[in-house]
């Protein structure tokens, strides 16, 4: 069965008129919109000349995300040690020793890809121990405990300062965020940042 319809000679005629009227139609709408094509970059122009920051106001081309990322400050990346706890070595024979739990705060605006930190620990001006802590993927407000990370060379935990050395820091960005580490005087150990010589 032959599904094709034929229309009438007049259909076919008003059809082809029909057919011709629009594509003038769509011609001419063309035709408009290029003659105004000259007149838009005038308005443009005059909108750029009303802005409160005047036709000479700097707009970027790039996207808002990286502009967000570039203008605000990163914020800090906080690490202390809250608590230290004493622990006994097996057997009993042998006195307590003094070990601090390592902790780290991502205040900033950014994930910390990773962050690598010595902290070398003092009493009475004499070196009791050091630790080499790595952090990782720490995202935004999060934080991370480092649990027994080293044992000391010290009966007990009080008077015990550390002082930190930030080995590597990397935003997940790649940049460097070895600025942005603070060390906290407040805990059971107090932590200073080491003095570059």
């Amino acid at each position: 069965m032959n599904n094709k319809r034929i229309l009438p000679p007049i259909a076919a005629l008003h059809a082809r008129r029909k057919i011709r009227s629009t594509l003038i139609a769509t011609l001419a709408g063309l035709a408009a919109l290029s003659a105004l094509t000259g007149v838009l970059p005038v308005q443009a122009r005059a909108q750029d000349a009303s802005h409160h920051l005047g036709a000479g106001a700097f707009v970027s081309d790039q996207p808002l995300q990286e502009l967000l990322k570039k203008r605000r400050p990163k914020g800090l990346i906080y690490l202390a040690v809250p608590q230290a706890i004493m622990v006994a070595s097996e057997g009993g024979n042998k006195k307590p020793s003094c070990s601090p739990q390592i902790q780290l705060t991502n205040s900033s605006n950014q994930t910390l890809e990773e962050l690598v930190v010595g902290i070398r620990y003092k009493k009475a001006s004499k070196t009791i121990g050091s630790t080499l802590s790595r952090f990782y993927l720490i995202k935004t407000g999060k934080q991370d405990v480092h649990f027994f990370p080293s044992v000391l060379d010290t009966s007990a935990c009080e008077e015990t300062t550390g002082e930190v050395e930030v080995i590597q820091c990397l935003y997940d960005t790649g940049e460097s965020c070895a600025q942005d580490v603070r060390a906290l005087e407040y805990g059971a150990v107090p932590l200073k940042i080491q003095d570059k010589k």
